[in-house]
């Protein structure tokens, strides 16, 4: 190990940045940036979720004939089922993977409030293309643009790659980013989930989902621009773009394929991790369709329908919320040099084992118990699953983790931009493959179960854990 690497390892994230924790002028803390931040979180997602359900109420209407249109369960709630449109969807994520890499590098050099503002601006144009073409001859064309134009501003992937980008640089410690990105994952998973309801609210009346999520657009525009702190002095600081640097962003266009094989002594993890990551988000719809599948075939019948779409969410924000943050807290008591990146990284690469092992113990637990309509084991595993959720955030924290080590912190935003393009790649296959049928749910279970296999086998000790040379793993044998 490098003298360079053991000078820094108790020292927080950003000290490749500038040797000093994030600030800006106001002299704003960490913490207080992340509460400034969660606002545009918030604000995103709803906007996010108003638009799927608007869009899909008025498709499956009109257009719900067209051969070019696709419907596959996307969210199951009490009172509704939101469908995505697979094709448009599809075209909005090729746009996006061949903008990413550029919007990411941009926030990297420019600070992450460009890239916000820009995919916040590409949801506010998507919303008013739909306002503008609905009941028109362009209307199937226009809705399809709009998700490309909102694809070339970057998209819901950008939006998602520099929220974690900043939420990683404003963690004072590779511990508490794991947490922090578990809390963002929860913003986000209730903040959807709201602006899906609400353009259920909004759904007898014309027009209104789509105004209303332009309106919040809109108000998310101007509190990016105001009020939302940069999350390190360097970023914000930073003078206009040059040539050179316009053109060497112009080279990570390519950056979600080409990021992780450059030639280091940590490519082969690297390219391990980012594989596993893709695994994982392969399974990403079998938790809905475990749900809807249980729900529909009566497997409890003591419990409303109702509640087994709501027990799995609270299940997912009791381990975001509760469950990771006390593992933090308890890891941190237990261990001297728990603010160092080994730490950090011993740390995320345990919950994203054991959280992934535990879903593929329920996934071989659905396929032997699913044909016992009252079988206890059963409903053990329907609700162990939700537990499992923490992986995706110790994934994308081991990921920082790593480039951190490498000397590359400056690329934080392209590592978040590019895992995030994979992680929705990989969801949308889920979701095409895996489609609505109830009568193929053992395929489905086990093309999660094979998934969540491959994903924890390119975790093994070899990759992720060769360079702590025992110590922390001493420190949790002596802890226990």
């Amino acid at each position: 190990m490098s003298t360079s690497y053991r000078s820094s390892e108790t020292e927080p994230l950003l000290l490749s940045r500038g040797h000093h924790l994030p600030t800006n002028d106001q002299g704003d803390s960490p913490n207080v940036k992340l509460l400034k931040f969660l606002p545009v979180v918030v604000l995103g997602s709803v906007v996010h979720g108003i638009s799927m359900f608007s869009r899909y109420e008025y498709q499956k209407g009109p257009l719900s004939d067209s051969r070019s249109t696709r419907f596959d369960i996307w969210l199951q709630m009490p009172g509704f089922i939101l469908k995505m449109d697979m094709w448009a969807t599809a075209a909005s994520i090729v746009v996006s993977f061949i903008s990413i890499g550029w919007w990411s590098a941009l926030g990297d050099r420019r600070g992450r409030k460009y890239v916000l503002f820009f995919s916040v601006l590409g949801a506010l144009l998507r919303e008013i293309i739909y306002v503008t073409v609905k009941k028109s001859e362009f209307e199937e064309a226009g809705l399809s643009v709009a998700l490309i134009v909102d694809g070339l501003l970057g998209g819901f992937v950008a939006f998602n790659g520099v929220a974690h980008a900043y939420i990683s640089e404003v963690s004072v410690s590779s511990l508490s980013r794991t947490s922090n990105f578990c809390v963002l994952q929860a913003v986000m998973f209730i903040s959807f989930r709201l602006g899906a309801f609400l353009g259920l609210v909004a759904e007898p009346y014309t027009n209104a989902g789509f105004v209303g999520s332009t309106f919040l657009a809109c108000y998310n525009l101007a509190y990016i621009y105001s009020l939302l702190p940069e999350p390190s002095l360097e970023l914000g600081a930073c003078a206009p773009i040059s040539e050179e640097t316009e053109k060497s962003a112009v080279q990570y266009i390519a950056s979600p394929a080409t990021l992780f094989l450059r030639r280091h002594s940590w490519r082969k993890r690297l390219v391990f991790l980012v594989i596993s990551v893709y695994t994982y988000s392969l399974t990403f719809a079998f938790g809905v369709k475990m749900e809807v599948f249980t729900s529909r075939q009566g497997y409890f019948p003591a419990i409303p329908r109702a509640l087994l779409s709501i027990i799995p969410s609270i299940l997912s924000l009791l381990t975001w919320l509760c469950i990771i943050p006390a593992l933090t807290v308890f890891f941190k008591r237990t261990h001297d040099n728990s603010n160092s990146t080994e730490s950090g990284r011993f740390f995320a690469t345990r919950v994203a084992q054991y959280s992934i092992l535990l879903a593929a113990a329920c996934t071989f637990g659905f396929l032997v118990f699913g044909a016992l309509w009252y079988s206890v084991l059963y409903a053990i595993c329907f609700f162990l699953y939700p537990f499992s959720v923490a992986a995706l955030p110790a994934l994308y924290s081991l990921a920082a983790s790593y480039f951190l080590t490498c000397g590359r912190g400056n690329e934080l935003g392209v590592v978040f931009g590019s895992l995030s393009m994979w992680v929705s790649v990989g969801e949308y296959i889920s979701y095409y493959v895996l489609g609505d049928g109830l009568w193929a749910f053992k395929y489905e279970v086990s093309w999660a179960a094979i998934f969540l296999v491959v994903s924890l086998l390119l975790l093994a000790p070899e990759g992720p854990l060769a360079e702590l040379g025992g110590v922390v793993e001493r420190d949790a044998i002596r802890a226990l």
